[in-house]
């Protein structure tokens, strides 16, 4: 199974604000994620995450027809329909293949990315370059003990002024 880590970010690794909003990342990254859904049919985000995007109006997983698969550390966590409930990377993994997925898009936070990459499950990564610099926020890997190498496989620049960049994990 393909795992593809898809994230915007400021120019400097940030994500979102310490208080979880995005607003500085562009109409154009949902776009981007909106067409990476449907291409694999299957996503993976974090709790935080999905928490946070119930909140938004324009911008909601409910509308994505795609499989969603949420992790939480709580067993008893309750989810909107049409999602499943996952407890870490692996039993994610395992339910999105149970279902015949052969490539995954993951969209967590920092933790849930960390998480992928601290277990080497994550295959390719795609990182929209937002044209902004936040001094504070969540960051796209929260601080854990890993590393990977990466290889450059294409840069684009979109019409907003994003940056993309895509890299394979070399393993």
């Amino acid at each position: 199974m393909k795992v593809i880590l898809y994230m915007a970010q400021t120019i400097n690794g940030i994500i979102a604000r310490n208080n979880y909003d995005e607003d500085f990342l562009s109409h154009e990254n949902w776009k981007v994620f909106l067409g990476l859904t449907k291409e694999m049919d299957c996503f993976i985000v974090g709790r935080k995450t999905y928490e946070e995007v119930k909140k938004w109006k324009e911008y909601n997983f409910d509308k994505i027809k795609a499989t969603k698969i949420i992790i939480s550390n709580n067993p008893d966590f309750k989810l909107n329909k049409g999602y499943t409930l996952a407890s870490s990377p692996e039993d994610a993994l395992k339910k999105a293949s149970k279902l015949g997925f052969k490539k995954i898009l993951l969209s967590g936070g920092g933790t849930i990315n960390s998480a992928f990459m601290k277990d080497s499950l994550v295959d390719e990564i795609i990182i929209n370059v937002e044209p902004f610099v936040l001094g504070n926020g969540i960051r796209i890997f929260s601080q854990e003990n890993f590393e990977s190498k990466l290889r450059l496989l294409d840069v684009k620049r979109l019409k907003s002024g994003i940056i993309q960049l895509r890299y394979k994990i070399i393993k």
